[in-house]
């Protein structure tokens, strides 16, 4: 029941109205052929049954393949290169498949694309442009996001709350022991991501978004259907603990620094991408 009450807090905050059946949604948009070729995931499993949202491993990935490099580009650094530092071939192949789950590792596919992009203009914000496209696309990440948000600042999280969370997502689907192991891998992601902070103890601290982070967070709010004013409360600016009122102030930081055109005047938003319009093109 108490996680209930953290979905229904979360519709409240996001002034929007759910059904029991995406009771603990929290706010992700219905699956369609269109997002899932953006990136998004819709179906149970993930990443996160062995393993974090490998933020290091990401970073290595990066920092080694130049940006517009094919997908066999990716797999060669990370096999034949063995840019992460794999001892065997066996644990490469392992981080390729989990890295490939999480990102996607192919810029045809649009959201890891729209990483790439980011990524390059600001470096910094890798960790906050990382977590976006993992929780869209890692079911089970999501499953345990709100016992973190809805954390106070300094506040203990502990680990057992995202394994309760994640058995009112998916209720009988893991045991006990995978529970457990899921809920710790998510918790080391939401340390990664800078949600968290703390090794054995976790204590939650408030996201600092970017101007590029916030770029982001509006672009797959805006395709996911929040449109005008509701695109400043969609849950990937929640993500970057941004309220609507944070998130509107920092889209206009974006738009200052040509990341996004944004006029809004009241209830009025007009939101246009033209630095990222080709990643919008396969959702025409």
């Amino acid at each position: 029941m108490a996680q209930r009450v953290y979905y229904q807090k979360f519709a409240i905050q996001m002034n929007k109205t759910v059904s029991a059946s995406d009771l603990y949604s929290i706010g992700f948009p219905a699956a369609s052929p269109a997002l899932e070729a953006f990136g998004l995931k819709f179906s149970s499993g993930g990443a996160h049954i062995s393993r974090t949202m490998m933020m290091q491993e990401l970073g290595e990935v990066l920092a080694n393949v130049r940006q517009h490099s094919g997908a066999d580009e990716y797999r060669e650094a990370i096999l034949q290169q063995n840019v992460l530092g794999k001892t065997t071939d066996s644990t490469r192949q392992k981080s390729l498949r989990h890295l490939r789950e999480l990102y996607a590792l192919d810029e045809d596919t649009p959201i890891f694309g729209l990483l790439r992009t980011l990524h390059v203009i600001n470096a910094a914000s890798v960790s906050l442009l990382a977590v976006q496209v993992a929780w869209a696309r890692d079911p089970l990440l999501r499953a345990t996001t709100l016992p973190v948000l809805e954390a106070s600042e300094g506040e203990r999280v502990e680990t057992a709350s995202l394994a309760q969370a994640l058995e009112a997502t998916f209720p009988k689907q893991y045991s006990e022991l995978n529970r457990n192991k899921i809920a710790r891998n998510a918790a080391s992601s939401w340390t990664q991501s800078g949600h968290l902070t703390g090794h054995t103890k976790k204590t939650r601290q408030r996201i600092k978004p970017t101007a590029v982070a916030v770029a982001m967070a509006l672009f797959l709010g805006d395709i996911a259907g929040y449109h005008g004013a509701a695109v400043f409360s969609n849950p990937w600016c929640r993500l970057l603990d941004l309220n609507a009122d944070r998130a509107k102030a920092m889209g206009f930081e974006a738009h200052r620094a040509g990341l996004l055109n944004l006029r809004a005047v009241g209830e009025v938003v007009e939101l246009s991408f033209p630095l990222l319009a080709e990643f919008q093109e396969c959702l025409r």
